[in-house]
């Protein structure tokens, strides 16, 4: 029997209504206790429902689901929303053998185990996270592999390799025999002046780098004589700084002693990390 435009017309609202009815599905979050983080209150037995990966109600009650509904059961269970840890390091983790892997581990295989620790971050309540400094873009690829869904893990804001200066604190040849020091450059994220600045930040942006990770003092977890002493210079400071804010990255920075740290503050830097010997007129120029 031949269709008419009518018939036609009603089978193709059939076809449509029941697309629609798939992609409106919903995860239905049922939730004994709620801590919304807005006003201080714990909501008790409401529902959580997420449409197309995003939370789209909060609302009162057990809400009933629809045949195409996913059910996740939490009413015995306090939720909350997610944690955002703004200092980490996926790449590797401190251990006696930290130095000697940078003999044994390839590339591939930093970034492997680095998505085990994305996963375990992830699974401890923490959904985004700010990596600051890497090596080979290990936390640019992960990122990249956390959003296609390839592998599980937080939401990540890279700044890839930090930004060092001859012998800083993230310069990649510390402590190696001098056969071995050889003498990287931007980019590697080694500089010396203005120039070489400029150069390191444009490479971490296009290496897919979020914001720009700088050591602007010495650290206590590398092979340093000093882990106060400032290694930047102001003019060096200015040139990241106002690169950086070209391209709209944000500007962390590693600090332990107060010269360093009021350094970059002066150079507008965004945040200081760890903060060591802080006092009281470095607050004062951070509050400006």
């Amino acid at each position: 029997m031949k269709k008419t435009p009518i018939a036609i017309l009603l089978s193709t609202a059939f076809i449509c209504s029941s697309a629609i009815c798939s992609v409106n599905a919903a995860t239905l979050i049922h939730a004994g206790k709620i801590i919304t983080a807005e006003n201080g209150k714990i909501l008790t037995d409401h529902t959580i429902v997420v449409e197309q990966d995003k939370i789209s109600a909060l609302e009162a009650g057990f809400r009933q689901a629809n045949a195409d509904d996913t059910v996740i059961d939490l009413k015995q269970h306090t939720v909350m929303p997610g944690l955002m840890d703004m200092h980490t390091h996926f790449y590797t983790q401190f251990s006696p053998s930290v130095y000697s892997e940078g003999f044994t581990m390839n590339e591939a295989d930093y970034a492997l185990r680095g998505a085990t620790f994305a996963e375990k971050t992830l699974m401890a309540g923490f959904t985004t996270v700010r990596e600051l400094g890497d090596n080979n873009q290990i936390s640019v690829a992960l990122k990249k592999a956390i959003a296609k869904g390839y592998i599980k893990g937080p939401r990540i804001y890279a700044a890839g390799k930090s930004i060092a200066t001859t012998g800083g604190h993230a310069d990649p040849t510390n402590g190696l025999a001098y056969a071995l020091m050889a003498d990287p450059g931007p980019k590697e994220g080694v500089i010396n002046g203005p120039d070489d600045a400029r150069k390191a930040v444009r490479q971490r942006y296009k290496e897919g780098s979020d914001l720009i990770k700088i050591t602007a003092t010495g650290g206590v977890l590398s092979v340093a004589k000093s882990g106060s002493n400032p290694q930047f210079t102001d003019e060096e400071l200015a040139a990241i700084v106002s690169t950086a804010k070209d391209y709209g990255m944000k500007v962390a920075v590693h600090a332990h002693g107060k010269e360093g740290m009021e350094r970059a503050i002066r150079a507008g830097v965004d945040s200081i990390e760890h903060g060591t010997y802080m006092d009281k007129n470095t607050m004062s120029m951070m509050r400006k």
